[in-house]
């Protein structure tokens, strides 16, 4: 412990030793941190690599099963769309490219402007992409930031005064806990990121208010930019809105008690330099130049999600304030889920499958639920622990209100807190599943659960036998309500109190006798901890016992809920193609540079599987894909592309057939019984003769052609248009404005050859007997510049997403590039706020080091 002087000129050096504390080992010495005495105790001289090595071994615990095989760490939307996007990803990269569109799906995307990439500029990731195979990279980058969750977090309890043993339990409670580690399961590794991440931040801010280093600084807008580039911009928007909170109480704090400590008057020069106010003045600066460090993905993304994207339809054009306020409370917890999400994890069930309790056995209000928010009882007790006296006391409050907020949010229109902060808050309408915010109450328990160590070892190797016990009563006071809601799970009162919707009581009895279960292990795990520190006090148990004990039990109750949603898959799943895909990949190399798209109506349209062996497919699934293709295909959420093809009627629109560059069609015999009539192509037959899916010929223009027939409409009219018996998508084109030059309406004779086709760029040859349109079916974005003959054309937006440009008469070369201007700029800032922040951080560095060689 560091020693100083006092104001007489004593010395400080760690002496002051609890005259009492004989029980269970050497005497502890305490640290103050002068917000109200001692609250910390170094009980046992944790080497400082032993953390290290916890951490390591928890996250081995967790992921055993996909460590030490071959398999894949299975990821719902992992699966779904994740691995296609980074094998494209990776694929183009190998070639010397990087992709700015992504034409594979849903008649092609931004590539990072629609988070199609996800992490494609996020550091760790991009790193294990290249350093391993894309499909096991995936997994190893889960468990990369489940290891880094428990760093950080001790790493932020160091910050704040906690002990070495404090730290280390707080870390293995946090990263080991089912708010984060089950987001493997449903594949939401950006939400994972930042929940790892967000210690980091923290500590990098508490730094930047209190010590006013230069490597803080920059390690706060280094943190701020990781952030960002993880690209879920709604889990960084509550983490910014809770370190912004946090930081502003800090500020204040820390101005009040360098003047109460006398350091710097508020009217001294050195006063108004260190107040408030300049204090969180840097840490804004710090933070905007995080911002602006990552703005090349930022920015682009913001403009695209606010005016381009599916989202808004459901956001800022939803139909009434009611349909959107609905949409923002979506996927929120229930008041029942709040009995699994601090006590009770068994009590609402899941349907992730991975064990008995979690298989079938959701019996909560959202459709589904792939992971789970429990915090855990050990650390809840513990952060009870915390407020039983002590000192920063207004550390601990800010936190806690942090907290209690968050909660209270995630039970979105159940709750006056979401009602309000939906109300007030800018940006919230953009969002929906409330219940994300729990990241922050899990963070915020843990944090206080070191808080609560410390302060547990404190009283009970201290002499004050009545400060002992008022928290001794705190602790019990704890266990009580655990075991009174045990007993009335158990007993079925609460199930009473929370009946399962209609349809999901068969849920609720399989549930059961698990609930039972678990309402064992948190009496269980209410008593241990109880016991542990009554063991303490009573000589029974040694400090390192505690800290054994505290990790095992904590660690246990955390990694018993963690371990059914970690799930391993047989690679082939992903890298082995099916005979359909195959054959229509044959196809593809047959076709040579004439490019064709493949409708796949396996999994109601939203199959992505061929993507991820090149094929280009009409429909699809897509997070951000652009509002104006899927009106156009009549897909909302995620259902069927009904103006293509409609489940009621079963017949295929042949305008949009031809107009989407649709060649083959993959139809799901398992689900629909084969179609009649046609013979397919290729088949997928299993062993016993069941037919999977066949594959079907459809007739389609291809994808560039000319036309020279314009039916000006209104965007409203477009759609119907389109899809009318009275327009012929080979000879007419839909505009919303009369094009730039005089077309005769006779149909033209020539050709389109295409010459290059990357994601970036596209050249063809046009031959036209007459002035003509080509169109171009592949979805119009304002990136994209056109040249014909190299001379910049005007792109215009046909056929309500698509694109034309005019050719003249006789031979011409049409190229497309993308080339966005908001991304350029972006770039250029970004560079910029990266040079800031290095240069406080290599001063920092230059200064450590003068200070280390005086």
């Amino acid at each position: 412990m560091r020693g100083g002087k006092d104001s007489a000129g004593r010395s400080t050096t760690g002496s002051s030793r609890d005259p009492g504390a004989t029980r269970g080992g050497a005497r502890a010495a305490y640290a103050s941190n002068g917000e109200g005495g001692p609250d910390r105790v170094e009980p046992v001289a944790l080497p400082k690599w032993l953390p290290a090595v916890v951490f390591a071994a928890v996250t081995v615990v967790l992921f055993r099963s996909f460590l030490f095989t071959d398999l894949l760490l299975y990821g719902s939307d992992t699966f779904a769309m994740g691995y296609m996007a980074r094998i494209f990803f990776a694929q183009q990269l190998a070639e010397g490219v990087f992709p700015l569109w992504n034409p594979l799906l849903l008649g092609g995307t931004p590539f990072l402007d629609s988070l199609a990439g996800g992490d494609s500029l996020y550091p760790p990731s991009v790193l294990l992409l290249w350093l391993m195979d894309p499909a096991r990279s995936l997994g190893w980058k889960l468990v990369l930031h489940v290891f880094i969750a428990g760093l950080a977090m001790y790493g932020w309890c160091r910050a704040l005064g906690r002990s070495r043993m404090a730290s280390m339990v707080a870390g293995i409670g946090f990263m080991a806990a089912p708010f984060l580690v089950t987001l493997v399961f449903p594949g939401h590794d950006g939400k994972l990121f930042v929940t790892a991440l967000m210690p980091l931040v923290f500590w990098a801010a508490e730094r930047c208010i209190t010590g006013r280093s230069l490597l803080a600084f920059s390690g706060l807008g280094g943190a701020v930019a990781l952030v960002l580039l993880t690209t879920h911009f709604q889990m960084a928007y509550f983490l910014f809105g809770a370190v912004g909170i946090y930081t502003a109480v800090r500020a204040v704090q820390e101005g009040r008690r360098k003047r109460g400590d006398g350091e710097e008057g508020s009217g001294t020069r050195e006063g108004r330099r260190n107040g408030p106010g300049i204090r969180y003045a840097g840490f804004l600066l710090a933070s905007l130049l995080g911002a602006g460090a990552a703005g090349v993905q930022l920015f682009p993304a913001v403009e695209y999600i606010t005016d381009f994207s599916r989202r808004t339809a459901t956001t800022t054009a939803a139909e009434s304030p009611e349909a959107a306020r609905a949409y923002s409370s979506s996927w929120s917890l229930h008041p029942e889920d709040l009995v699994a999400t601090l006590i009770l994890p068994e009590f609402i069930g899941s349907s992730a499958g991975g064990a008995d309790w979690t298989s079938g056995t959701y019996r909560g209000r959202n459709p589904f639920k792939l992971n789970h928010e429990y915090v855990g009882v050990g650390l809840l007790l513990l952060a009870l622990l915390s407020f039983a006296g002590g000192a920063r006391p207004g550390v601990r409050w800010t936190l806690a209100g942090i907290g209690f907020v968050a909660l209270g949010f995630t039970l979105g229109a159940h709750s006056p807190i979401w009602a309000f902060l939906h109300a007030v808050l800018p940006g919230v309408g953009l969002f929906r599943a409330p219940s994300m915010a729990i990241f922050l109450t899990g963070f915020v328990v843990a944090t206080l659960a070191a808080f609560g160590v410390d302060r547990g070892v404190v009283l009970a190797r201290g002499a004050d036998a009545a400060a002992w016990q008022r928290g001794f009563r705190t602790l019990l006071a704890g266990a009580g309500v655990v075991a009174l809601v045990a007993i009335l799970a158990a007993s079925g009162a609460l199930d009473a109190l929370f009946p399962a919707p209609p349809g999901r009581e068969g849920a609720l009895q399989i549930l059961s006798p698990y609930i039972v279960r678990g309402a064992l292990v948190a009496v269980g795990v209410a008593g241990a901890v109880t016991a542990a520190f009554w063991s303490l006090r009573a000589g029974y148990l040694a400090p390192a016992g505690l800290a054994a004990v505290l990790s095992v039990v904590v660690a246990g109750d955390a990694i018993r809920v963690s371990d059914p949603f970690i799930q391993t898959a047989d690679p082939r799943e992903l890298t082995v193609p099916d005979p359909n895909i195959q054959f229509l990949v044959g196809q593809q190399q047959a076709w040579g540079t004439e490019p064709f798209r493949v409708l796949s109506l396996v999994g109601a349209g939203q199959d992505v599987a061929p993507a991820q062996f090149g094929l280009e497919l009409a429909a699809g699934h897509h997070p951000n894909d652009l509002a104006r293709y899927r009106e156009l295909i009549g897909m909302e959420g995620s259902g069927f592309p009904q103006n293509v093809w409609s489940p009621e009627t079963g017949a295929f629109n042949p305008n949009l057939v031809q107009l989407l560059n649709a060649a083959f069609l993959i139809w799901p015999d398992a689900e629909f019984g084969p179609i009649q009539g046609p013979e397919p192509v290729s088949r997928f037959t299993l062993a016993d003769g069941r037919v999977i899916s066949s594959v079907y010929p459809l007739p389609t223009l291809p994808r560039a052609h000319l036309v020279t027939d314009v039916v000006v409409r209104e965007e409203a009219l477009a759609v119907e248009t389109l899809t009318s018996e009275a327009f012929d998508p080979a000879t007419q084109v839909v505009l919303s404005e009369f094009p730039p030059i005089t077309l005769d309406g006779v149909p033209p004779e020539g050709e389109v050859t295409w010459e290059e086709r990357t994601p970036n760029h596209l050249a063809l040859q046009v031959v036209s007997d007459r002035p003509a349109l080509l169109v171009l079916s592949e979805n119009w974005f304002p990136a994209w510049k056109a040249t014909v003959d190299g001379v910049e054309s005007p792109v215009l937006r046909a056929n309500h997403t698509f694109r034309a440009v005019a050719v003249p008469q006789g031979s011409s070369r049409v190229e497309f590039r993308y080339a966005s201007d908001l991304l350029r700029l972006s770039l250029f800032v970004s560079i910029f706020c990266i040079l800031v922040l290095a240069i406080p951080l290599g001063m920092g560095v230059l200064e450590r080091r003068r200070r280390r060689s005086a």
